[in-house]
């Protein structure tokens, strides 16, 4: 009994050999496979801390550097010839230009100066008549001729009198060089007489119109009327 109860023990401990499956080794578990990838790590560590980095040429580093150096000088070349060439190109505008205007100022002047010889013939032809035994009536048409001549030529170009007599004084186009009494409130301030004709250029002011302005004083011209008015009852008392 004692000898089967043995038996039985051993056989628990101990598998069968057929159709058991083989226990798997403790180096096929994944924790077997961790330990053997640290040992390689630390394996290669030890390579590296050996041998150290790779060397580096240094012409290999130096070739990449010049190029971009060489580059940049390039750009710079160009833009320094794109900038002279900017410069030359407005310096020329800038001459043709101004020349330009030159040629038309003096194309306008000459044209003036076209439209006045005319005049100026006339002109020549009245200093002849004075030389010689004619009237005055016959001279001073001449002027007269050679004067609308000459005002008819510059109206065209853009000359323009201003009116002045008549008109109310403005500071702008008049110049006052006396003043007289006016008589009447209405007269105050109005243009009596013309010293001087001004003119205007295309609304550009050549010279202003000197002219004689009158002014009125109300106490002036109160005393004249009591001045007068004795005067005029002894006219009446000696007509009577």
């Amino acid at each position: 009994m004692q000898a089967r109860k043995r038996k039985k023990t051993e056989l628990e401990d101990h598998p069968r050999a057929e159709g058991a499956e083989p226990a798997e080794k403790e180096s096929d578990g994944p924790d077997a496979l961790v330990g053997e990838g640290d040992a390689l790590d630390r394996e290669a560590g030890q390579l590296d801390a050996q041998t150290g980095p790779p060397a580096v040429e240094p012409e290999v580093e130096g070739e990449p550097a010049e190029q971009v150096i060489e580059q940049l000088a390039a750009e710079l070349r160009e833009l320094e010839d794109r900038h002279l060439r900017l410069v030359a190109e407005f310096d020329n505008y800038r001459k043709r230009t101004l020349r330009e205007r030159a040629q038309q100022e003096g194309r306008a002047q000459a044209d003036i100066v076209r439209q006045l010889l005319e005049p100026l013939d006339d002109l020549g032809r009245v200093s002849e008549l004075g030389s010689t035994d004619h009237d005055a009536a016959a001279i001073l048409e001449g002027v007269q001729l050679v004067e609308r001549k000459l005002l008819r030529v510059l109206e065209r170009v853009g000359l323009r009198p201003i009116e002045a007599i008549g008109e109310p004084f403005n500071p702008e186009l008049h110049d006052a060089m006396v003043t007289e009494r006016a008589e009447r409130p209405e007269e105050d301030d109005i243009v009596s007489q013309e010293l001087a004709k001004g003119y205007l250029f295309k609304d550009i002011l050549l010279r202003p119109s000197m002219v004689a302005v009158k002014q009125y004083d109300p106490d002036a011209a109160g005393g004249l009327e009591d001045n007068r008015a004795p005067e005029d009852a002894a006219g009446e008392s000696n007509e009577s």
